[in-house]
């Protein structure tokens, strides 16, 4: 149950390269990830204010803050790379998280999850077309972005073990969609929200729907539900499905080649992710 939640946040997520690129059309990257989280944000105050039982928001800030950094780090990345590169470089979450898991608090994991990992991340590498020359300064930035990304799973780990998995999200949404304001008035100043008036397919508005509402709100809530029973190191393992649904999604709406090597690392992907469920009984 919960390792299907893991993979239907992954999908959500895959439709949400799609909702970017739309929202990109019209806003910076800076303020498309901005404006996707204050609107999350605002959604999220009712239910809050409400029904809020979670008194000591401490969790819900710390992780708001490592995803805010992730994703930013992430989208200065892409402007200075390729996608390919951003794709692959950005899952090296699944390598990080076990090795911090490892350093943070000694616990060593068995043999067949290093196999499984080594399988998948391979997949991911066909699945990008091995675009490794010119290593630069946003390629950094996304492997900053991934080690980010990995701090977040582990502080979600730490922080919502005992908590309303829904409500700890949504704070952390709310907190991110101040963030988002700060620092998008910060470094870009304030913004025209005329291109959201109109709602046509694609538009700005459909993409942060879809951003706000599944990505954001529905997805990682799902990951924070999900993870009150599973270890780090498999749920990094099983986001890499993101991987693949992003790239289905590109065939499908972008008209994105999909190359044979690119289906055989899809297909690596799945039989990793498939096996977990062994695997973690072995594990046992």
């Amino acid at each position: 149950m919960r390792l299907a939640l893991l993979i239907t946040a992954t999908l959500i997520w895959g439709l949400g390269f799609v909702g970017t690129r739309w929202t990109l059309e019209s806003y910076s990257p800076l303020w498309s990830n901005s404006l996707r989280y204050i609107f999350a944000g605002l959604l999220c105050i009712p239910y809050i204010a409400l029904k809020g039982t979670i008194k000591d928001k401490k969790g819900p800030l710390i992780c708001s803050a490592l995803l805010f950094l992730a994703l930013q780090l992430q989208t200065m990345g892409i402007a200075q790379t390729t996608l390919a590169k951003s794709g692959f470089l950005t899952v090296f979450y699944s390598i990080f998280t076990p090795i911090l898991t490892l350093f943070l608090y000694g616990q060593r994991f068995r043999i067949g999850y290093w196999i499984l990992l080594s399988v998948a991340m391979l997949g991911i590498f066909l699945l990008c077309d091995f675009e490794f020359s010119n290593f630069n300064a946003g390629d950094w930035l996304t492997l900053l972005s991934a080690l980010f990304f990995s701090l977040h799973i582990l502080a979600v780990d730490k922080f919502a073990k005992d908590l309303p998995a829904v409500e700890f999200n949504l704070l952390q949404c709310l907190y991110m969609g101040i963030l988002g304001f700060i620092v998008g008035l910060a470094f870009e100043g304030p913004i025209s929200l005329a291109p959201l008036s109109t709602f046509a397919f694609p538009s700005p508005l459909l993409g942060f729907l879809v951003l706000s509402v599944f990505s954001s709100i529905i997805a990682f809530s799902f990951q924070v539900y999900a993870q009150q029973g599973t270890p780090p190191h498999i749920v990094s393992l099983a986001f890499l499905m993101e991987s693949i649904f992003a790239a289905i999604f590109g065939y499908l709406f972008f008209a994105e080649k999909l190359t044979t090597m690119a289906m055989i690392g899809c297909a690596l992907v799945l039989v990793s992710v498939a096996l977990i469920p062994k695997m973690t009984r072995f594990e046992k």
